[in-house]
């Protein structure tokens, strides 16, 4: 008795993170596996990574931190005599540089976390052991294209404030300059001297570097990110909450407009200053999230809920198929 067809056994094993709805066809032929990604291979990366980029990223922190401090030379701009616009009392800011540095730097990775481990949890077939640690390395890559991306941000940041040097609402009270005193009616003045006493060499400095607004820039930088993130990755969660990703968003952008507006409020920077920085942020939003990020195109997890097969003599769904370590499904 000839036989036409003959049964043919494939394999489908859980690991192959590139199964689809076809993903056992009844071709005949078992389909070749996939080449391993060579360990040389891994280890050039890894080596590229902390030879090459961990240097080039310490050099530009610590030219960030020198530019910071003023161990740079920077840009100083003249003032007008009795300029009623640079003439505000310093007074304590709402949002000050160490709460605006662990919101940029802490926020964004544990809502990254806790977003990637509510994906993870959509696929019951996942190990619990692995589900925290799967979402944790997830949103690790993510948020090192944000860091990348806040670094630049604050890389131009840094060196447009030293070559601008403009000067900040407060001044005269931070600065106290030797030559406003004795200038008259609207008098431009070029060459000065900071002589006050109250304040630290810092704050003199810093009060000739109001353009651009660093806090507006990385509050919108920041509250734009996640508020992309989360409307390209939140949303694709199923039967949950309609309003918790909405909300999120909402304060995510509230809290980058009412940080930028503070420093009106406190009289931190003049509008220009917040508007300029906010572009910026803008912009480098745009650049980590499209070139860096590729628009979060690449799914965190693959969940096997909607997958199933296109067989037509085979009904039996992936979630059914995979049940098993190597489950056998058997084509004629």
């Amino acid at each position: 008795m000839n036989r036409t067809h003959s049964n043919v056994i494939l394999i489908c094993r859980l690991s192959d993170a590139n199964v689809h709805k076809d993903f056992c066809l009844n071709s005949g032929t078992t389909p070749e596996p996939r080449a391993p990604v060579p360990e040389m291979q891994a280890r050039h990366g890894y080596w590229w990574h902390l030879l090459i980029d961990l240097p080039i990223l310490l050099l530009v922190g610590a030219l960030c931190i020198l530019l910071e401090v003023g161990a740079l030379p920077s840009r100083r701009t003249g003032f007008m005599c009795n300029d009623p616009a640079l003439s505000y009392p310093h007074t304590k800011e709402t949002f000050s540089i160490p709460l605006v540095a662990a919101i940029t730097v802490i926020v964004p990775y544990l809502l990254l976390w806790a977003v990637e481990t509510t994906l993870q949890q959509e696929d019951e077939y996942n190990l619990k052991k692995s589900k925290y640690m799967t979402s944790a390395k997830v949103a690790a890559l993510i948020y090192r294209d944000y860091i990348y991306g806040s670094i630049v941000n604050l890389t131009i940041l840094e060196i447009v404030k030293c070559a601008a040097g403009s000067p900040r609402p407060t001044f005269f009270d931070l600065c106290k300059p030797d030559k406003a005193s004795t200038c008259n009616g609207s008098e431009y003045v070029s060459s000065y001297t900071c002589t006050s006493k109250q304040y630290a060499g810092y704050l003199q400095t810093d009060s000739s570097r109001s353009f651009p607004s660093a806090h507006a820039s990385l509050s919108v930088y920041c509250g734009l990110f996640l508020a992309w993130y989360l409307q390209r990755k939140a949303f694709s969660w199923h039967n949950r909450s309609v309003l918790v990703v909405p909300l999120l968003q909402v304060l995510c952008v509230v809290y980058a407009c009412v940080c930028s507006l503070s420093r009106l409020t406190d009289h931190r920077h003049h509008w220009w200053d917040v508007l300029a920085g906010a572009v910026m942020g803008v912009l480098t939003v745009l650049y980590t999230v499209l070139v860096l990020c590729k628009n979060f195109s690449q799914p965190a997890v693959v969940s096997t809920s909607d997958i199933s097969s296109s067989d037509g003599n085979n009904h039996q769904s992936v979630r059914r198929l995979l049940s098993d370590r190597e489950p056998r499904v058997v084509v004629p």
